[in-house]
């Protein structure tokens, strides 16, 4: 695979100042940034240019998500303020106050519905759907948490933060499964692997480290990288691992030894940046107000790495509708991250392969989503 930096496209009208997230929707069709401005703004990712704007707050926009069906953005500001818009009017859909400081990020959950979010508070909210007011409190961070991110299957999330830690949470408990001790100063940038396997950091002074969550083998390669990492990016091939840092470098890295294999200078300096969900891209947030773009070439041919979700339905045979009886079948389906074909595999079993049907992309599952009850 080789990175490549796509020509910029038109800019904004006006200059908003550096942009603080960014994230794709789902579709990857575009990109929906936040910054200093109070503004949301979307670009399209084909061709690098701004499309529109809106202000959401008088603060700066921390953090940014769009919802899995594509008609929801959503802010949070500097304020603690979270913000939920209609992506076609614009209009306000819900707003509260969800955190006392700064909100350094949003995320879905694999369900569609259920909300994480980081603050310089030192917590991580969860919440049980878009217009949820009451959340579920994760502390145990000693500082700004800067990060988090959900495991493929859910059940796990994975923060960062200043106090030098890595923890793992369980979800539907809300408490902590692990630590990852190890770094020697502030965390910046984290993130999990398309199977669920490994979680990257990176720290202020450079420190890159990859983790084994599931083996419990704890860190297992550490490299140092140039600059502040502002992000930990893992292709969805499941071998290769992108690091983003404000000095305006993008680096590829092989897993499991963190070998570096190519470095791409932007020629700018970024603050965030977002891998795209059919995986061939990413969007760099960049001081000048602008969303830059990397292909990344060679990726069209390699399986992607997708995840099972457990689904159950109730059967009857007929001796069994005599006696009002029934039995609980499962069955798995995975979403095409290219085409997002939703099909439905053979079995729940990771590491098995299989085309996409409606594009014949190669797939590998890489972990399975199973149900916690019965529905």
């Amino acid at each position: 695979m080789e990175l490549r930096l796509l020509a910029p496209g038109q800019a904004p009208p006006d200059e908003g100042g550096e942009l603080l997230s960014c994230a794709y929707t789902p579709d990857g069709a575009f990109v929906l940034s936040g910054g200093w401005d109070g503004c949301l703004r979307l670009w399209e990712s084909a061709f690098g240019s701004h499309v529109t704007a809106f202000r959401v707050s008088d603060k700066p926009v921390g953090a940014c998500a769009v919802s899995a069906d594509g008609k929801t953005l959503v802010s949070g500001s500097l304020d603690g303020m979270i913000g939920m818009w209609d992506a076609l009017t614009h209009q306000p859909k819900f707003k509260f106050l969800a955190h006392t400081r700064p909100i350094s990020a949003i995320l879905f959950g694999s369900d569609g519905q259920s909300l994480a979010t980081a603050s310089w508070d030192g917590t991580i909210m969860l919440w049980k759907a878009i217009r949820e007011r009451d959340g579920r409190v994760l502390s145990g961070h000693k500082d700004i948490v800067s990060g988090c991110a959900f495991t493929p299957d859910g059940q796990l999330l994975v923060s960062w933060s200043h106090d030098h830690m890595v923890r793992v949470w369980d979800v539907a408990s809300a408490r902590q499964r692990m630590e990852l001790p190890g770094h020697a100063d502030r965390l910046h940038a984290g993130g999990v692997s398309p199977d669920g396997h490994w979680v990257a950091s990176a720290s202020r002074d450079g420190a890159l480290k990859l983790w084994d969550i599931q083996g419990g083998r704890g860190s297992v390669a550490s490299v140092t990288v140039h600059g502040t990492p502002c992000a930990c990016l893992f292709l969805l091939d499941g071998e290769s691992l992108a690091i983003v840092t404000d000095l305006g470098h993008v680096t590829l890295h092989s897993l499991p030894d963190l070998e570096q294999h190519q470095d791409l200078s932007v020629g700018e300096a970024i603050h965030c940046a977002e891998l795209a969900p059919t995986g061939g891209q990413i969007a760099l947030g960049c001081n000048d107000g602008r969303v830059r773009f990397v292909g990344i070439e060679g990726f069209d041919t390699l399986p992607l790495c997708v995840t099972a979700k457990q689904t159950t339905q109730r059967t009857q045979t007929t001796v069994q509708k005599l006696f009002g009886r029934s039995q609980l079948v499962f069955k798995y389906q995975s979403m095409c991250p290219v085409c997002r074909h939703t099909f439905e595999l053979p079995e729940g079993k990771a590491g098995q392969t299989a085309a996409c049907p409606n594009c014949r992309r190669k797939l590998r599952v890489g972990a399975v989503a199973r149900q916690t009850r019965d529905v």
